[in-house]
């Protein structure tokens, strides 16, 4: 893929979301410079923005970036100075696999997505394993699924949709309400309903069962109910990995909306990494924002994301998109183990 070429910066238009660390009120700004009408503004079938790539790309021309946030256990509140937010995050769950399987999740099928409109929009997120690779509990909990949907349509749209699937609830310190999580497409099950089971313990093994493309684990977070519809993005509630000198990795949240703040679907977003500031890039992703929430494809009940990227280095990123042939930009930071909340309200 060819990398994205930006244009001069043409304007900012960003808030902050309202939250407990985010307290700002959204308000728009009018797109100082439009571009030419030459210029189309991508769409998701013009770039793979379901996936995500990270590769050296030549060094952009200088732009002003904000000054280094030290990583620190700080968080910022939003006001009229300030443009994002530095807020805590939930991660409460502990990976569901362990090395020296692949505990990374899979980018190119992320929470929301639809792998460019071939599949289901997305209500979990995958792990990919070879068959066999021991499945664990997330947290603590009690086993209330342990079987197949083959003959039930109460976990999924339709029939054998998850294969062999376990779901355990969980009540979670800090969690008003009952959290499940769901594993599906196991090749065995070693638990049974009413088992009381505790994180890191072996439920089953990765399988391919049910409509699942290859060997894989499927993992959901639901929230409130064990049911289809209430899902949410686990990688906001998955613990962090860490990076070389053991420090956890940060979360990006954001929230793309129109000027009356509808939510806009499958908006491609380019992310890159300054490690340096005023510095070279040295890593680049390419995301998009959720399906429609009728699909149902469900968001923070906090902070309203319609994106999320995680497992990221502390460091500058610079967050860009072209809508109706206007660049929007803005340079944000990520600390270690926190999670950075930002917000484009676009025209």
């Amino acid at each position: 893929m060819k990398p994205f070429r930006f244009l001069p910066v043409l304007t900012l238009l960003i808030t902050c979301l309202p939250s407990a660390a985010c307290n700002g009120v959204l308000e728009t700004v009018a797109p100082l410079f439009t571009a030419s009408p030459s210029i189309t503004p991508p769409g998701p079938t013009t770039l793979p923005f379901s996936t995500i790539t990270i590769s050296p790309l030549p060094p952009l021309s200088p732009v002003p970036l904000l000054p280094s946030v030290a990583t620190s256990p700080i968080t910022l509140s939003c006001d009229s100075s300030t443009t994002y937010c530095i807020d805590a995050g939930y991660f409460l769950l502990d990976r569901p696999i362990a090395p020296p399987g692949t505990v990374t999740i899979d980018p190119t099928y992320p929470y929301g997505s639809t792998q460019n409109g071939t599949r289901q929009p997305h209500h979990g997120v995958e792990f990919a394993n070879a068959g066999g690779t021991p499945v664990l509990v997330a947290a603590d909990g009690i086993v209330i699924v342990a079987g197949n949907d083959i003959q039930a349509t109460a976990f999924s749209p339709w029939l054998d949709f998850y294969g062999n699937l376990v779901i355990i609830e969980h009540h979670l310190p800090g969690v008003d309400r009952p959290l499940f999580t769901l594993y599906a497409h196991l090749s065995r099950i070693d638990v049974q309903i009413g088992q009381n089971v505790h994180s890191g313990d072996e439920i089953g093994e990765v399988g391919a069962s049910g409509s699942a493309t290859g060997s894989h684990l499927h993992f959901e977070v639901r929230l409130g109910k064990d049911d289809y519809d209430s899902n949410r993005n686990p990688v906001l509630w998955l613990k962090p990995l860490f990076d070389e000198n053991g420090n956890p990795f940060g979360t990006i949240v954001g929230r793309f909306v129109d000027e009356h703040g509808n939510s806009l679907h499958y908006i491609g977003i380019n992310i890159q990494y300054f490690p340096d500031p005023g510095g070279s890039q040295t890593a680049a992703y390419q995301v998009e924002t959720y399906a429609p929430e009728e699909t149902p494809v469900q968001s923070d009940d906090k902070w309203h994301e319609n994106f999320v990227l995680g497992d990221l280095r502390a460091g500058q990123y610079r967050i860009s998109l072209i809508w109706n042939s206007v660049l929007y930009e803005r340079s944000i930071d990520v600390q270690s183990g926190k999670v950075t909340v930002v917000s484009f309200i676009l025209k």
